[in-house]
């Protein structure tokens, strides 16, 4: 098998993108919303988004 190496700027922009989501959610955890499984989706979407970035890229599932 061949082994994938990642360039560190495949890496930053992951990490870049992790942190984006992260402030993400902490906004909208401070946004009130009518009904609260709303804001719980939205937290659940970001960190399955976030899960699956790692997954894939740090983790080496991708390739």
């Amino acid at each position: 098998m061949s082994e994938h190496i990642a360039s560190r700027q495949v890496y930053f922009v992951i990490f870049g993108a992790l942190m984006v989501l992260t402030v993400i959610t902490v906004l909208a955890a401070q946004v009130s919303y009518e009904n609260e499984a709303v804001g719980t989706a939205i937290a659940l979407a970001i960190a399955v988004t976030k899960a699956v970035l790692v997954i894939l890229f740090f983790m080496h599932v991708r390739h």
